[in-house]
């Protein structure tokens, strides 16, 4: 018998027994395994075998083991259930307030000039007095206005005078007047040429009849003187002229004397003559009229600038004078306001001139706000929106009344739209110049979905809100409308009642079960 098999043998007919071998097991991430050290020398084969085979059985136990516990975290992991809190979508209200400061000016401001050149009296206010509408802000000396009056009234009387004196050396018919108003001076010089033509032929017709008339009254007298015609006076062969008589008997004498005395009277009488001589007092009239006008062409200018003259100093000097008996009254306040500026020179007792700036008043009546409004809230606001204005800590109403149809570069570069609103119900405890702080309330929606901001997820599609539909994860693509900083309207994707996932949901996915808390 080998070696080996008396080994064998002997190990499988006496099989000592193990001593201090045992496995102990802790729960949680520690575990130890003890190993077996027997008494019996360890140089014996048989004690090897043994000591092994007690390792791999304690290994074996403790990879069961481990295979239990995942397998039990994986089983507990696909029956374990999702819970999700969630906010029912409900229609609401929301508007987008935009708060924005700016400066406290006036709507107006006005200066009031001097309308008189005239010592001040009293100066009753100073830069910075609040005033009400009627108080007396200043007033002129009163003797100094006496004086400016008494000048006045003289300067209107010395141009009365002065036009009076050149009229009465220009002075014409209202013919004259006629003419020298339609006609120019060449034309009026022709016109009197002509007439003198036409008086000269007309004179001559006169004349050529006259010496036909005294050329018949001639023959006449020689017929009395010689009725026969032999060229011998009657008287000289002894014959009356009474004595001479025409065939039918009648006396030729005095047929002979009326003929001539017709003739003489023709000579005064003359229809045709008449006429002509009244056309030639016409035609001197005429003449008469014109050189009058021509008078007033040369010498008119000196009457139009003498009257041009008085209506000039009557039109300024009645100003003066009513504005001097205005300044009478001094000059008040035309609406609450207060003082913003009086020139240095303007004290008690100074000399102001007709023009010049006595006191310029900001009015308290009309309270704006001077804001600038960058290009991103432009498209927010608009003409009549409403605006709680704070001043000082008190606040009054407004309303935007204007939009600057151009865009400037603030302090920073950035373009901004300079906007105005206005104090709707401004009082006297407004101070100009100082910052107010605005809430503009511009965009507004009613009996709309409101949801909070934080609710609505952006991907690359665009936006989206997760909702529990049947105990299901559902991705519903949604349209913001007006927005702010804690609240969005749905306008489209959402109903009321949708059932929005409100807790975390970066682990959650579309298909995903989950249960409403």
């Amino acid at each position: 018998m080998s070696k080996v098999d008396e080994v064998k043998q002997d190990t499988s007919v006496t099989e000592q027994p193990e001593v201090n071998n045992e496995i102990k097991e802790t729960t949680g991430s520690e575990m130890e395994v003890y190993e077996d050290y027997d008494t019996t020398d360890l140089s014996d084969s048989a004690g090897k075998k043994k000591k092994f085979k007690k390792r791999y059985v304690v290994l074996g136990i403790v990879a069961l083991a481990a295979i239990g516990i995942i397998a039990g975290v994986l089983n507990s992991k696909k029956n374990s259930v999702v819970y999700v809190e969630t906010y029912a979508a409900a229609q609401g209200t929301i508007e987008n307030v935009i708060s924005i400061s700016g400066t406290v000016q006036s709507a107006e401001s006005k200066s009031f000039f001097s309308d008189v050149t005239a010592p001040l009296e009293k100066i009753n206010v100073k830069v910075g007095d609040k005033v009400k509408t009627g108080d007396m802000l200043y007033t002129y000396d009163q003797e100094a206005l006496d004086l400016a009056q008494k000048n006045a009234e003289l300067a209107i009387k010395q141009a009365k005078g002065s036009y009076s004196a050149t009229a009465a050396g220009a002075t014409a018919s209202s013919a004259a007047q006629g003419y020298a108003n339609t006609m120019t001076l060449a034309q009026i010089n022709d016109r009197i040429d002509q007439i003198t033509n036409e008086i000269e032929a007309v004179n001559k017709q006169i004349t050529e009849k006259q010496n036909r008339i005294n050329q018949t009254i001639d023959e006449l007298k020689k017929v009395q003187m010689d009725y026969n015609q032999n060229r011998v006076s009657d008287s000289a062969e002894g014959y009356a002229a009474t004595d001479r008589k025409d065939s039918d008997g009648n006396e030729m004498y005095l047929q002979t004397q009326e003929a001539l005395t017709d003739a003489t009277a023709a000579l005064t009488r003359d229809p045709q003559i008449i006429a002509w001589q009244d056309q030639i007092t016409a035609l001197k009239d005429e003449a008469s009229r014109l050189g009058e006008a021509k008078s007033l062409k040369v010498s008119g200018g000196n009457v139009q600038s003498a009257k041009a003259a008085l209506d000039t100093t009557q039109l300024n000097q009645e100003d003066t004078l009513s504005k001097i008996e205005e300044a009478r009254a001094g000059v008040s306040a035309e609406f609450n306001g207060v003082v913003t500026a009086i020139p240095a020179n303007v004290v008690d007792g100074a000399t102001v001139t007709a023009g010049s700036m006595v006191v310029t008043l900001a009015n308290l009546d009309e309270v704006q706000v001077a804001i600038q409004v960058s290009k991103s809230d432009l498209p927010k606001i608009s003409v009549g929106q409403k605006v709680d204005v704070t001043i000082n800590n008190k606040t009054y109403e407004g309303e935007i009344s204007k939009i600057s149809g151009t865009a400037t570069k603030n302090a920073n570069g950035v373009a901004v739209v300079d906007t105005v609103i206005v104090v709707t119900n401004p009082d006297d405890e407004i101070i100009l110049g100082v910052e107010a702080n605005n809430k503009i309330h511009a965009e507004k929606a009613e009996n709309t979905i409101v949801l909070p901001y934080e609710y609505v997820q952006t991907d690359s599609t665009g936006d989206y809100v997760y909702v529990v539909e049947n105990g299901i994860v559902t991705r519903k693509n949604v349209t913001i409308g007006i927005s702010n900083s804690t609240e969005a309207e749905i306008t489209e994707g959402l109903s009321n009642g949708d059932a929005v996932i409100s807790s975390d949901v970066s682990t959650l996915t579309e298909g995903m079960p989950v249960q409403v808390q």
